[in-house]
């Protein structure tokens, strides 16, 4: 099972997150994918619940402070 995580903000055009995950999960052998979802508003974080084996998000701003 391909276990998908990511990071919720905007803009994330400055994150380091999805490069520094993806080489973790290679280097641990781990089957899981990382992905950047840039939400303009957090009425938007309601479509990730669609996104099958979604396992967890980390949060950033300006979400982290709302």
């Amino acid at each position: 099972m391909n276990r998908k995580y990511g990071l919720i903000g905007f803009p994330l055009g400055h994150s380091f997150s999805k490069k520094y995950f993806t080489e973790k999960f290679q280097t641990e052998s781990l089957d899981a994918e990382y992905e950047l979802y840039e939400l303009k508003n957090i009425t938007e974080f309601e479509r990730l619940k669609a996104i099958e084996n979604l396992w967890g998000i980390n949060v950033t701003i300006p979400y982290k402070e709302q």
